[in-house]
């Protein structure tokens, strides 16, 4: 009984620390993108009611042609005021557009890395064998801790994936759960003659 336990228990913290590895390779190879370095204005408070008796002169509004560019590049129109609350001016925001595209290209590297790194955990999980007992522990953790790092890693780059491209992604996947499934339970097999 305690065998099994350390068994289980040393399958289980490989798999983890494995899965943790290969997403802590993803910040090594590139760095997340930090908000703050795309949008500096977020902590600008927000303007005091304009009370009724102060008259705001007159500024310019922006035109059609304005709101249509700025919504060209997905931002939107953000006007500065003045300490009385009137607006002074406007500019097109869009460092939050700017921002999700660097965490597109973030993640979409980190899933090619966590996907490489959790297939080749596999591999080795599937065909190293080893005659002593607590190697082959080893390679079950490297091999749940490689579908486990392609798991999660598909899932945070999922929402960005092409909707023709999320099928082929998941079936493949499918193919490699079944693919481990099989050959696991052939050599079990073979085990149990």
């Amino acid at each position: 009984m305690l065998e099994k336990v350390k068994k289980i228990g040393i399958i289980i913290i490989i798999a983890i620390l494995f899965t943790l590895f290969c997403f802590s390779m993803v910040d090594v190879v590139i760095q997340e993108p930090d908000y703050g370095k795309f949008c500096t204005d977020y902590s600008k408070p927000y303007p005091a009611i304009v009370q009724q008796d102060v008259k705001c002169p007159l500024m310019v509004e922006p035109t059609e042609q304005d709101y249509n560019l700025c919504q060209s590049t997905r931002g939107y129109i953000e006007y500065n005021y003045d300490s009385k609350g009137c607006p002074q001016n406007f500019k097109c925001n869009n460092c939050s557009a700017v921002y999700e595209d660097a965490g597109k290209g973030y993640r979409l590297i980190g899933f090619i890395i966590t996907s490489i790194m959790g297939i080749l955990a596999v591999i080795l999980g599937m065909y190293i064998r080893s005659k002593e007992d607590v190697m082959e522990w080893v390679f079950s953790g490297l091999l749940i801790g490689g579908i486990a790092t392609i798991f999660i890693g598909t899932m945070q780059y999922f929402r960005d994936m092409g909707r023709f491209v999320k099928p082929f992604v998941l079936l493949a996947e499918i193919a490699l759960i079944v693919w481990v499934a099989i050959r696991t339970s052939r050599r079990l097999g073979k085990k149990k003659k």
